[in-house]
């Protein structure tokens, strides 16, 4: 086989091993946020209410948070591909499971296991990109695979819908479960990477023993609750304050999910100017964006081209956050990145609490106000955390 040949077929199974790792990340993106648009249908199917079906949002969540903080430091002992095939299969189960639900505590159970499997799945992928990335393309290669998440809020999520609207919630759930399989069965394509020491699972003080690590979490959950504080309430501010039908609110999120996306083919600047730097104008630019939005968030459609640039930031920060955990230490990569993964739901809960107190106090720019102090205050810490 020829240098060139050789080349090609490295080039071939990266490109295989990139889609595999986004279309695990879109299924849990998926399953994440689904609910939401068919919470309604699933409470009268099961003769529930909206705050029991609710419920198994907040199991899946907490199942996951609670499933990466305690349980990837054990990821080393198997290997990234052993996991990532068992939590596939897990998280699968349980997407499954849901579709099948026939009452509203079954459907929380099986939204747990959901939780359980995403929460090795999610800090595994991210970890795994850095072993398939060719080097020097770290940082590219995740942003591809994050924009998984823009891939299940603008085609996973509408589709689901659509399939739920047409025939029943529990072929949506059908549907995703089914692309969980087909990633599961596609992380086969995964090389075996070793992950370190393979006797001892890490622990969470030795991970926050790493330099930076404590501060690049609270940039983190900072990032976090300023992002959901605001994006939760978006709809309810499109609906009640500018007087526009759901249909619309929900434009806001599929632009928003766009620019998210186009920001990931930007990737290759972080590996030239390492996420290390770059994540200092990204916070600063996100703490303009949310100013911006005082202003914006007075009409829709210029808040619609405001939600355009804050997705393609806010991918940046991501990226960025994400990036840096994972250079951290390669021994805990895992083990990181579940911890990230507990900061990022902590972040969703302190953010639905506070900033909805906030909302019923005050007004929308009120939440956006609050955000922007959150980024402008993370800014300030990376100026301090990543000086070289």
């Amino acid at each position: 086989m020829t240098s060139l040949e050789s080349s090609h077929k490295a080039n071939h199974q990266f490109v295989i091993q990139t889609l595999v790792l986004l279309l695990g990340v879109s299924v849990v993106g998926s399953n994440a946020f689904l609910m939401s648009p068919v919470m309604h249908d699933i409470s009268s199917s099961l003769s529930s209410s909206v705050g029991q079906t609710a419920r198994a949002v907040a199991a899946y969540g907490g199942a996951l948070a609670l499933t990466g903080l305690f349980l990837t430091g054990y990821v080393q002992r198997f290997g990234y591909k052993t996991a990532l095939m068992v939590s596939g299969a897990v998280l699968t189960l349980g997407i499954l499971s849901t579709g099948l639900a026939g009452n509203w505590q079954m459907l929380l159970a099986s939204q747990a296991v959901a939780g359980l499997g995403a929460g090795i799945l999610l800090p595994t992928l991210y970890s795994m990109t850095a072993v398939v990335a060719p080097k020097g393309k770290e940082s590219a290669t995740l942003g591809k695979v994050i924009t998984g998440w823009s891939l299940a809020m603008v085609a996973g999520v509408p589709l689901s819908a659509f399939i739920a609207d047409l025939l029943s919630w529990r072929y949506a759930y059908f549907l995703v479960s089914s692309l969980s399989l087909a990633a599961t069965l596609g992380f086969l394509w995964l090389p075996n990477a070793e992950t370190g020491n393979r006797t001892e699972p890490t622990s969470l003080r030795s991970a926050f023993k790493i330099p930076a690590s404590l501060p690049t979490y609270l940039i983190c959950f900072l990032y976090m609750v300023s992002f959901y504080g605001v994006f939760t309430f978006l709809g309810s501010h499109v609906q009640l304050t500018l007087h526009y039908s759901t249909s619309f609110s929900g434009l806001t999120v599929l632009v928003y999910g766009i620019g998210f996306g186009v920001a990931g083919l930007t990737g290759k600047r972080l590996d030239e100017h390492t996420p290390q730097k770059l994540i200092k104008p990204t916070l600063f630019s996100l703490a303009l964006v949310y100013l911006s939005f005082v202003v914006l968030a007075t009409n829709y459609w210029l808040l619609l081209a405001g939600c355009l640039i804050w997705g393609f930031v806010n991918q940046l920060g991501l990226t960025c956050l994400v990036s840096i955990l994972t250079q951290l230490d390669q021994n805990q990569r895992v083990r990181l990145m579940g911890i990230y993964s507990a900061v990022a739901y902590g972040g969703t809960m302190v953010a639905g609490i506070t900033f909805g107190l906030m909302y019923d106090i005050g007004s929308f720019s009120t939440l956006l106000i609050a955000a922007a102090a959150l980024c402008l205050t993370a800014f300030l810490i990376s100026l301090t955390v990543y000086k070289r």
